[in-house]
C-alpha cells in the first residue's frame, strides 16, 4: 500500500481514497478502479485495513465520512469470488467470515462518529459496510437489502449481528431472511437508516449528520454501546418466520438457518455473535443448495453478456410487426409496445385482432391500476399497436413474429406471402413451439432472413426466448432478432434448429416418462406429489392440464417422430384419451384435474373420478403400486439424459445455457441447478448405474456418449470455476 499521511489531502489505492476535509473530517470514498461497481472482496478489506489502522492512531480526527465515487455505494460480494470461498474447506470458509468482521469491526468501532451516504444501492455485503457506520443517510432513489437467502447463504460480514441490534429482531427477521431489496422510505421506517436525501444533496446531507455527531448533538457512543450487547427476540415473528421457512428446509435451508442463528444470538454480545455466524456461515455455504443458487447467479451474469454480444451487428428496429393475434401474439405485441416499439399486429379475422388488442390492454389497464404506469402513457403504448387485416403496411416493419396455428403448410403460406411483401433483409421469426425453422423456410426465396423466435407462455411474464438459428439464417438475422429480445427486456438464448429446440424437446423426454408412468399404472395424482416434492412448482399432470393437452398431444406427436427412438409411444396415451373427450385441461374445465373458479376468477384443481375411469383404459395391467424415489428417478433421469444429448448435439453453446434455458422456461427447481448440474450432484456415474435399471423401458434411458465419456474418466459437467 502506499504510504498514507492523514496531514496530507489524499491518498488513493486500488479500490477507496481518503480525502481529508476541513473540521477534522476525514471521507472514505470507495472507489473500485477499472470497474463499474463496487464489490466487497478479500482485496478491498486488504486495503481498507491499514487507512482505518492509521485513522485509529491520528489524534486530530473528528469524525469519518464513508461514500462512494461511483453511482452506487457497494454492490456487495463478488460473486466469482464467493463461488470460489464455497469451494474451500469449512475451516477456510469460517475464517474468511472472521477476517471481515475484523476489518469491518474496526471502522466500527473508530473512536470518532462515523456517518455512511448510500447512493445507488448497498446490497449484502455493502449494506452491512453501511451497518458498521454510526448513522446512514440514504439516497431518495437507492435500494438496501440482503439478497444472500436467495443465493442459499447468509449475509457473514455481520449482517445477523448488527441488524437486530440496531433495527430489532422483527426487522432483521424479515429482512435477512426475505431476501428482498427496499426503497429508502421503507428502510426510513425501520430504522436501518436515519435519514433520506435528495440524490444530488446526499453528501451535503450525510456530512450534516456528521458535523452534528461531532459537535455532540448526536449520542453516537450510546449508539454504539447498545450495540454490543445482546437484544431482546420477537418469539411472535420467530414463529412466523420459522413456519413459512420450515416446509422448504430440506432443499432450502438457508431462511430457517438464518432465523435459527437469530435465536442463538440474541443472548451473545457482538464479538460472540461474529464468531457464531461465520461458524454457522461456514456449514450453510457448503449445502448444495448454496453452490447450486450460486453457480445460477454466475450463470445468468454470463448468459445476460454473452446476449448482448451475440446482438453485436444486429440492425435497428424502429417498427415490429406481428402476425396471428389472440393471446400468445396480443402478449408480444404488448411486450413490443411497452418497452418503446411500435408494432403493426395483423390477423386474418377481425374476432383474433380483438382479443389480441383486448390481451394488450388488459395487461396495461394491471399496470395502471397497480400504479406502475400512468393512464396517459398506457394509452400511448395501446395506441402504438395498430391491428389490421391486411399485409400492406408491412413493407415499413423491421421484424414479423409470426404467432399463428402449429401447422407446418400454414406457416410456410404465411411466411411466403410476408416474404413478397417485406423488404429484404427484414427479419421473419416464427413463435413455433416444436417445427424446424429449416422446414418453415425451406419454400422461401430468403430463408437467410428466417429465424425462430419461441415465446413461452404468458409472454409477458416469462424471461427467456429461444432464438432457433438453422442452417440458412443470416448472422444479421439472428443479432437483430437477439437485440429485439433484448429490447423487450427478455433473456435470448440462442439455440440450434432442431424439432422442439432445447426446452421443449427436454421437456417432450419428461412427459414421455409420466405418459409410461400413467400407461403402467401409477396415479399421476402421486406423480405430481413427487415431482413438486422434489421442488418443482407443478407436477407434470398439473403443468399438462395448465399448458393444454391438445396443444402437448400435437407437439409430442411432433418430437416422436423426430426422436423416435426416445419419444415415441406404440401405445395409446393418456393425452389421446382424455383429448378424445375434449378433456384439455384447464380451458376446458377438466383434464387430469377438475377445475372450478374461485370468487377472484382463478380455477382451482380438484380430483375427477371421471379421470379414473378413462385412464384405466389405457393401463392394460390396470393400477400398479410405486415407490416415490423410482417414480423420481424415471421422470429426472427420462429430463437430464435428454439434456445431455442436447450437450451431445449442442443445441445450445454448453452446459451453463442447457440449464439456463431449463430453468427460465419451465420453473426446474433453483436449488438443484438445472438437469445437468442436478445430473452433476447426483454423479454421472449413479447416473449410469441407474438409468440401466430403467433400460427396458425404451430409449428414453439411453445416456448420451458425453455422459459414458466423462462418467469413464471421472470427470463432471461442470468443472470447477469453469462454464
Amino acid at each position: 500500500m502506499d504510504a498514507l499521511n492523514i496531514d496530507r489531502v489524499e491518498y488513493r489505492g486500488k479500490f477507496l481514497s481518503v480525502v481529508r476535509l476541513d473540521g477534522g473530517v476525514a471521507e472514505i470514498r470507495l472507489d473500485r478502479q477499472g470497474d463499474a461497481l463496487n464489490k466487497l472482496d478479500g482485496a478491498v478489506l486488504a486495503e481498507l485495513d491499514p487507512v482505518l489502522e492509521r485513522l485509529e492512531a491520528d489524534s486530530t480526527l473528528r469524525g469519518v465520512l464513508l461514500g462512494s465515487a461511483k453511482e452506487a455505494f457497494l454492490a456487495g460480494a463478488d460473486i466469482q469470488a464467493l463461488q470460489d470461498l464455497l469451494g474451500k474447506t469449512p475451516a477456510e470458509r469460517s475464517a474468511f467470515c472472521r477476517d471481515m468482521d475484523t476489518v469491518l469491526t474496526r471502522m466500527e468501532d473508530l473512536p470518532v462518529p462515523v456517518v455512511c451516504a448510500i447512493n445507488g444501492y448497498a446490497l449484502g455485503g455493502g449494506l452491512e459496510t453501511a451497518l458498521c457506520a454510526d448513522y446512514r443517510v440514504m439516497a431518495a432513489n437507492a435500494q438496501v437489502g440482503f439478497p444472500e437467502v436467495g443465493l442459499g447463504i447468509l449475509p457473514a460480514a455481520g449482517g445477523t449481528v448488527r441488524t437486530p441490534r440496531l433495527a430489532g429482531s422483527t426487522v432483521a427477521l424479515e429482512w435477512l431472511s426475505g431476501g428482498r431489496s427496499y426503497k429508502a422510505d421503507a428502510a426510513l421506517a425501520v430504522g436501518i437508516v436515519d435519514a433520506v436525501a435528495a440524490p444530488a444533496e446526499l453528501r451535503e446531507a450525510a456530512l450534516a449528520w456528521l458535523h452534528r455527531a461531532v459537535a455532540g448533538e448526536l449520542d453516537w457512543r450510546a449508539r454504539r454501546a447498545q450495540r454490543r450487547g445482546p437484544f431482546a427476540l420477537d418469539a411472535a415473528a420467530v414463529a412466523a418466520v420459522r413456519q413459512r421457512a420450515q416446509p422448504l428446509a430440506h432443499d432450502r435451508p438457508a431462511a430457517l438457518t438464518i432465523t435459527e442463528l437469530l435465536e442463538r444470538c440474541a443472548p451473545l454480545s457482538r464479538d460472540d455473535a461474529f464468531a457464531l455466524e461465520a461458524e454457522v456461515f461456514s456449514v450453510l455455504s457448503g449445502t448444495p443448495a448454496a453452490r447450486a443458487l450460486v453457480g445460477i447467479f454466475l450463470s445468468s451474469q454470463l448468459l445476460k453478456k454473452k446476449s448482448r454480444e451475440q446482438a453485436t451487428g444486429a440492425r435497428r428496429i424502429a417498427r415490429a410487426g406481428v402476425v396471428g393475434a389472440g393471446i400468445m401474439g396480443g402478449g408480444v405485441a404488448y411486450t413490443t409496445a411497452v418497452r418503446g416499439t411500435p408494432v403493426l399486429m395483423k390477423d386474418i379475422a377481425q374476432d383474433a385482432l380483438d382479443l389480441g388488442m383486448n390481451e394488450a390492454r388488459k395487461l396495461l389497464d394491471k399496470q395502471v391500476g397497480s400504479g406502475r404506469l400512468a393512464r396517459d402513457k398506457a394509452d400511448a403504448m395501446l395506441a402504438s399497436i395498430v391491428p389490421t387485416l391486411d399485409e400492406q403496411a408491412f413493407d415499413s416493419v423491421d421484424i414479423i413474429v409470426e404467432a399463428v396455428v402449429e401447422n407446418l403448410k400454414v406457416k410456410q403460406q404465411v411466411f411466403a406471402a410476408l416474404e413478397a411483401r417485406v423488404r429484404p433483409g427484414t427479419v421473419l421469426a416464427s413463435n413455433t413451439s416444436s417445427l424446424a425453422i429449416c422446414d418453415i423456410a425451406a419454400p422461401l426465396q430468403r430463408p437467410q432472413d428466417v429465424v425462430g423466435m419461441h415465446f413461452f407462455n404468458p409472454v409477458h411474464m416469462m424471461p427467456l426466448v429461444e432464438i432457433v438459428r438453422s442452417e440458412r439464417s443470416s448472422p444479421e438475422a439472428v443479432a437483430t432478432t437477439v437485440a429485439y429480445a433484448l429490447g423487450m427486456g427478455k433473456i435470448p438464448l440462442v439455440v440450434k434448429d432442431c424439432p422442439g429446440f432445447l426446452v421443449n424437446r427436454i421437456l417432450g423426454a419428461y412427459f414421455t416418462a409420466f405418459l409410461q408412468l400413467v400407461r403402467d399404472g401409477v396415479d399421476f395424482v402421486q406423480i405430481d406429489r413427487v415431482m413438486e416434492t422434489w421442488g418443482w412448482p407443478m407436477g407434470p399432470a398439473y403443468l399438462i392440464d395448465v399448458a393444454g393437452i391438445d396443444t402437448l398431444e400435437k407437439a409430442m406427436a411432433i418430437l416422436g417422430k423426430a426422436y423416435p427412438s426416445v419419444m415415441a409411444t406404440d401405445f395409446t396415451t393418456a393425452f389421446q384419451r382424455l383429448a378424445g373427450e375434449k378433456r384439455y385441461g384447464q380451458k376446458t374445465g377438466a383434464g387430469f384435474y377438475r377445475y372450478e373458479t374461485d370468487a377472484k376468477g382463478k380455477p382451482r384443481r380438484s380430483s375427477d373420478p371421471k379421470t379414473y375411469e378413462l385412464l384405466a383404459e389405457v393401463q392394460p395391467n390396470g393400477p400398479q403400486q410405486l415407490g416415490d424415489e423410482a417414480i423420481l428417478d424415471r421422470m429426472m433421469l427420462a429430463m437430464l439424459l435428454e439434456a445431455g444429448r442436447c450437450l451431445d448435439e449442442q443445441v445450445a453453446e454448453g452446459a451453463m445455457e442447457v440449464d439456463a434455458g431449463m430453468r427460465l422456461a419451465t420453473g426446474f427447481p433453483a436449488h438443484h441447478g438445472g438437469p445437468l448440474w442436478y445430473a452433476d450432484t447426483l454423479g454421472l456415474d449413479q447416473v449410469l448405474r441407474r438409468s440401466a435399471s430403467c433400460r427396458h423401458l425404451g430409449g428414453l434411458y439411453e445416456p448420451g456418449e458425453g455422459f459414458r465419456a466423462r462418467a469413464a474418466q471421472g470427470q463432471r459437467i461442470f468443472e470447477p470455476t469453469t462454464n
